[in-house]
C-alpha cells in the first residue's frame, strides 16, 4: 500500500501566503485522507441548530422584557 503524503507546515504556510498575494482569504483547511488539502473561502454556514438556538434566544429576551 502507498504511503499518504504529509502536509508539512511550510506548505501551508507557502499556500496561505500565495492565496493572500492573489487577495483570497481562506477561512478554514480540510485535511483529505489522501494527504491533499481543501480551503474553503465563504464561511461554513449555521447549522440548523444554530438557528433554533437563535429563536429560542430571541423569544427569551422578548419574554424577560414582557415580564
Amino acid at each position: 500500500m502507498a504511503r499518504r503524503a504529509g502536509i508539512r507546515a511550510t506548505d501551508i504556510k507557502t499556500t496561505l501566503a500565495a492565496l493572500k498575494e492573489s487577495g483570497l482569504t481562506p477561512c478554514a483547511l480540510d485535511t483529505l485522507p489522501d494527504g491533499g488539502m481543501r480551503w474553503h473561502f465563504v464561511p461554513l454556514k449555521a447549522s440548523e441548530e444554530d438557528d433554533i438556538d437563535r429563536e429560542i434566544r430571541e423569544n427569551e429576551d422578548r419574554w424577560s422584557k414582557s415580564s
